[in-house]
C-alpha cells in the first residue's frame, strides 16, 4: 500500500487551520492541463523544456507587465520585472544581495514566519516593529530608526506584507505607507514589499502599493501565483527599478541557471494569455470572502468575552488575541486533542511575543468545518478561563 499523500499541515480526522493553503477545489486543473497541452503540442515545446533566460520566460513577463500596468497604472517595462521560484526565493535572493550577514533588517511584529527563517539563515540582525489594526506603527518605526542611528547601524531593508498581512490579516493604511517611504528616503533603506495577497481583496479598494507611491524607487515588490493559481507551480515575480533587476539577474546563484521554472512559466503564460486568470481570481474572491464571513460570524457567536480578533478585508488569515491568563501553548494542546490544528503566534515574532496569539487560516477548510473548529476553540478557551478563575 502506498503512502497516503495529504496537504502540508493536514492530519486525518482533524480540521486544519494551520497553513494558508488554497481550497483544492479551486485549483485550476483543467485550465492548466489545456495550457500544458498547448505548450507541449506547440512550436515552442522544446524551447519550454530547455534552460531559459535568467530573467525569466519573456511571454509571461510581458503578460505580467501588461496586467500590472492595466490594473495599477505602474508604467512598467520588461526591464522592471523578473520571474522567481516563489516569494520565498525572492526573499532569499534579496537577503543575500541587499542585507548580508550582520545587516539590519526591520520586520513587522508579527510577520510571515518563513521570511524570518530565511533572514535568520543569512545571519541578519532582525529588528521588530509593532503593528496595530492599521499596520506598522510609524512612531515605533521612527523610534527604532533613531535607536539604530545611535548604534551606528543603519538598516538595509524593511520587510513588510502590507495587504491582508500574514499572519494578522491587517492592511497597512495609505497615510502610513507615505510616512514609511519618507523614513526610507531619510534613512536610506529599501522597502521589501511582499504583496502576494493583493489580488484576493474582498471589499473596498486595495491601497496603492509602495512601488506605486514611490515611483518605483527604493522598493522591491514581490508577487506570486501561489495564492491566485496554485502553490505547486512555485512561481512568482519581483518588480523593481531596472538596476535592481539587473543586479538580481546577474547574481550567479539567484536563478540557479536557466531562469525560474521555464516549463511552468510557459504553461502559466499560456493559461494567462488564454484569458483564464481574471475569472480564476474573481472565483477565488467569492470563495474566500464567504469563508472569511463564516469564520468571523462564528467567532462573534462562540468566543468568550475577552477574546479579540482582526477583521481582514482580504487574504487568508484571522489573528486572535487571548485574554490575560490564557496562553497559546496549552490551548494548542487542548485543541489538538479535540481535532483542531492552528499555528501559535510565537513563531511570527523576531524578538519574542505572541504567547497570547494564534493565527487561523480560513482558506483551506470548508465553511462547516470552520464553524465547528471555532466552536471547539471557544469551548477550550472558556474552560481554561474557568480553571484560571
Amino acid at each position: 500500500m502506498g503512502i497516503q499523500e495529504l496537504p502540508q499541515g493536514v492530519l486525518p480526522g482533524t480540521i486544519s487551520l494551520v497553513f494558508g493553503h488554497p481550497d483544492p477545489a479551486t485549483l485550476p486543473v483543467e485550465g492548466l492541463r489545456a495550457a500544458a497541452e498547448a505548450v507541449l503540442c506547440g512550436p515552442q515545446a522544446r524551447l519550454a523544456l530547455q534552460y531559459g533566460p535568467e530573467q525569466g520566460t519573456p511571454t509571461l513577463i510581458d503578460y505580467l507587465v501588461q496586467k500590472l500596468n492595466r490594473e495599477e497604472g505602474l508604467g512598467l517595462t520588461g526591464d522592471n520585472l523578473m520571474l522567481v521560484a516563489g516569494s520565498a526565493h525572492a526573499v532569499d535572493m534579496i537577503a543575500r544581495l541587499y542585507a548580508g550577514r550582520g545587516g539590519v533588517v526591520l520586520v513587522e511584529a508579527p510577520t510571515y514566519h518563513d521570511a524570518l527563517h530565511v533572514f535568520r539563515d543569512h545571519g541578519v540582525d532582525l529588528r521588530p516593529v509593532p503593528i496595530d489594526e492599521e499596520g506598522i506603527v510609524v512612531e515605533a518605526l521612527a523610534a527604532q530608526l533613531a535607536a539604530l542611528q545611535g548604534e551606528g547601524k543603519p538598516p538595509r531593508l524593511l520587510y513588510t506584507v502590507p495587504n491582508f498581512q500574514n499572519p494578522s490579516g491587517v492592511t497597512l493604511a495609505p497615510a502610513r505607507r507615505e510616512a514609511i517611504l519618507e523614513l526610507a528616503r531619510e534613512h536610506g533603506f529599501l522597502v521589501v514589499e511582499d504583496d502576494v495577497y493583493r489580488d484576493l481583496a474582498f471589499e473596498g479598494e486595495v491601497p496603492p502599493s509602495f512601488y506605486a507611491l514611490s515611483g518605483g524607487q527604493r522598493v522591491l515588490r514581490i508577487g506570486s501565483f501561489s495564492k491566485i493559481m496554485a502553490p505547486g507551480l512555485r512561481l512568482g515575480w519581483l518588480i523593481a527599478a531596472p538596476e535592481h533587476i539587473r543586479r538580481c539577474v546577474n547574481c550567479g546563484t539567484s536563478q540557479m541557471g536557466g531562469g525560474a521554472n521555464p516549463f511552468t512559466a510557459h504553461v502559466v503564460a499560456a493559461y494567462c494569455h488564454a484569458g483564464h486568470l481574471e475569472p480564476q481570481i474573481a472565483r477565488l474572491r467569492r470563495v474566500y470572502r464567504r469563508r472569511r464571513d463564516v469564520i468571523l460570524a462564528a467567532l462573534e457567536r462562540h468566543m468568550p468575552s475577552g477574546v479579540t480578533w482582526t477583521h481582514p478585508r482580504g487574504g487568508f488569515f484571522v489573528w486572535l488575541t487571548l485574554p490575560e491568563g490564557v496562553s497559546v501553548g496549552p490551548l494548542q494542546e487542548a485543541a489538538r486533542e479535540r481535532g483542531v490544528l492552528f499555528v501559535p503566534g510565537t513563531g511570527f515574532f523576531a524578538g519574542g511575543g505572541g504567547e497570547r496569539n494564534l493565527r487561523l487560516a480560513f482558506s483551506f477548510a470548508p465553511p462547516d468545518e470552520l464553524e465547528r473548529a471555532v466552536a471547539i476553540l471557544a469551548q477550550a478557551i472558556g474552560e481554561m478561563l474557568e480553571q484560571g478563575s
